[in-house]
């Protein structure tokens, strides 16, 4: 008996010790609470692999921009307004194509993880590569949030946040 329970933990060990967990842990840095409802526009596109939406608050308004860099203006009751805690410098919601297999929509912060900075926010286009104005990191969005190794620089990952669907309410939260 004594041996088989030294050869489960030893089991139990040993596959721990080869997950790669790095880029697949969630930050509990900053506090984060959001919801929506995806069948609405512009969240509607959460669902698409490769599409994002960066999200932000800011005296009762919900501005919203799409990996295209359409802009959205969304006025907050004064419920939604008192509960959202955005994080950093706010999310970035969206299907990343790779590392995904359920095809699960995340939530990455939009504020630069070097800079750690509330007004450093990342930019991030089409293709889903993400970049920070002030420090020039670059991250890949549809790859787990995983840093672009430029110039030899070590990045730390995007800070990354719980995300939950149900009923097609969307919540971020930990």
């Amino acid at each position: 008996m004594m041996k088989r329970d030294i050869l489960l933990i030893l089991a139990l060990l040993l596959s721990m010790a080869c997950q790669n967990n790095s880029y697949n842990t969630y930050s509990r840095k900053y506090r984060v609470f959001y919801s929506c409802d995806i069948s609405q526009s512009p969240f509607n596109q959460l669902t698409t692999p490769g599409r994002f939406l960066s999200v932000r608050r800011n005296n009762g308004r919900l501005y919203l921009t799409d990996s295209d860099g359409h802009k959205y203006d969304m006025e907050l009751s004064a419920i939604q307004d008192g509960a959202f805690i955005m994080g950093l410098g706010g999310l970035i919601l969206g299907t990343p194509t790779f590392n995904n297999d359920d095809m699960s929509i995340w939530a990455y912060d939009l504020g630069c993880p070097e800079c750690d900075n509330n007004s450093a926010r990342l930019k991030f286009d089409l293709q889903g590569i993400a970049k920070c104005p002030k420090c020039n990191g670059v991250w890949n969005l549809n790859s787990s949030g995983t840093p672009v190794n430029t110039d030899g620089n070590k990045l730390r990952p995007l800070y990354r946040y719980p995300a939950s669907l149900n009923n097609g309410i969307l919540t971020v939260s930990n």
